[in-house]
């Protein structure tokens, strides 16, 4: 749970301060805001590539290693010293998330009864 409200915070969190970043970044705000974009479309590779990639490994280690790799991107991007490392941060953090999401999914709905699949 602590996980999936990490991954799902940090898609949006850059939405409010976009300002915030631009300045500091000092790039436009529409650049910082391509943040967001990257990030999304980190999302929309990432998801079923990482699914595939990883489906034949062990669920538990995979989704330690995603949520480590997401864990690592999220503090590269908080120590950036410049857009463009940021930039990266953020789209290797999408790729992380997607994979734990993808793999995530799967975990969930084989732990549960057939009756109750949908809800998980």
């Amino acid at each position: 749970g602590l996980a999936v409200f990490a991954l799902g915070t940090s898609e949006f969190m850059l939405s409010g301060l976009l300002p915030e970043i631009a300045d500091d970044m000092n790039v436009s705000i529409p650049s910082a805001g391509l943040l967001i974009s990257a990030f999304a479309i980190g999302m929309v590779v990432g998801a079923p590539l990482l699914a595939a990639a990883t489906l034949r490994l062990p669920r538990r280690t995979t989704l330690i290693a995603l949520i480590t790799v997401f864990g690592l991107g999220q503090v590269a991007g908080a120590l950036a010293p410049s857009y463009e490392i940021l930039f990266a941060s953020r789209v290797v953090s999408a790729l992380a998330c997607a994979g734990f999401w993808a793999v995530g999914a799967g975990v969930a709905i084989a732990m549960v009864d057939k009756g109750a699949r949908a809800r998980a």
